[in-house]
Formats: structure tokens, sequence, C-alpha cells
């Protein structure tokens, strides 16, 4: 578990997970805006952006946990 606790601690994956965040829901908004528009891709685009959020929020919260119970 200390090895996980390192690698949340590091300013690498930090920056990771902020690009992380920043692309799904730049890719999430751009899914809805074609959904609205009725173009193409837009329900691909919202159903990735909507999954990389999933994954984002699960490592979040794994790192909060592990941070807190340190």
């Amino acid at each position: 578990m200390s090895s996980f606790k390192e690698l949340i601690n590091t300013a690498t994956y930090k920056a990771f997970m902020k690009k992380l965040l920043i692309y799904a829901l730049i890719l999430f908004g751009l899914g809805i805006v074609f959904l609205v528009c009725k173009l193409p891709g837009g329900n691909v685009m919202t159903m990735t952006g909507g999954g990389t959020l999933i994954v984002w929020m699960v490592f979040f919260i794994i790192g909060k946990l592990v941070e807190n119970n340190s």
C-alpha cells in the first residue's frame, strides 16, 4: 500500500490526473453540444467522455482514501 501512496504523491501522477479530467470534460461537453445540434458522433463522444470521468472519479476517490488512511 505504501508504493501506491508514493505514486499518488508524485507530481507526474497529479499532472496526469489533471489532464485526464480536463480532456474528459472537454469531450463530454462537446458530445452534449453535438447531441443538441443533432450532429453525428455526439453519442460516442458523450459516452467516451462520461466513461473517462467515471474512471477519473474512481482513481480520485481511491487516492483520497489512501491519503487519509496514513
